[in-house]
């Protein structure tokens, strides 16, 4: 019965995770340029794994969280992922795409700092995780195995994620090709972030 849990919980946290957001191009970014591709995934699956773990333990407060703080870091969380987008835009434009597989990587610090806001600050990140994963687990025997099964969804999903991308960069040669990746990364981060504000 436990290990019926657990692959409900990987099936349930795996149907929630693989929806592309913010936090997925990220990792898909850092992939294809072969950049703290590890640190970036294993940055966001322990992440996920912090915040499945507080949503089953607050799973019976889960329903009185004031909405109003939810609103509120919607708001910021899209104010930073435009400005991120707005930013890479820029940098796209002005990059001469000499060689993008020898561009310098970013500092570890800045990494981090991405990174967190890109996971802290996003609200889908608490909705998926603490709220629906939390709430979920309540209707299993075991709320611990399914949390398991929600965990290594995670860390499955992440990993695939980085390292297949990192493993199709080799297959990307084109100056041009590279410049229309990071432009699409660009619009969908703005897109993301004007819906976490207006709607």
């Amino acid at each position: 019965m436990f290990l019926l849990d657990l692959i409900q919980g990987f099936i349930i946290g795996a149907t929630l995770i693989i929806a592309i957001g913010p936090q997925n191009l990220f990792v898909i970014n850092q992939g294809l340029k072969k950049n703290f591709v590890f640190t970036s995934v294993i940055f966001c699956s322990l992440s996920d794994s912090i915040l499945i773990i507080l949503g089953i333990n607050l799973s019976n407060l889960i329903i009185n969280i004031n909405t109003n703080s939810i609103v509120i870091l919607k708001i910021i969380g899209g104010i930073w992922l435009v400005i991120y987008g707005l930013n890479k835009i820029i940098k796209t434009n002005n990059s001469k795409y000499i060689n993008k597989k020898n561009e310098i990587h970013n500092s570890l610090k800045k990494i981090f700092i991405t990174l967190f806001l890109i996971t802290y600050a996003n609200p889908h990140v608490y909705l998926d995780t603490v709220i629906l994963i939390g709430s979920i687990s309540t209707t299993f025997e075991s709320q611990l195995f399914f949390g398991i099964g929600a965990i290594i969804a995670s860390f499955t999903f992440f990993f695939s994620l980085g390292y297949l991308s990192k493993f199709l960069s080799k297959y990307i040669y084109s100056k041009k090709t590279w410049f229309w990746i990071d432009l699409t990364i660009s619009f969908l981060m703005i897109s993301y972030g004007l819906k976490f504000i207006f709607f």
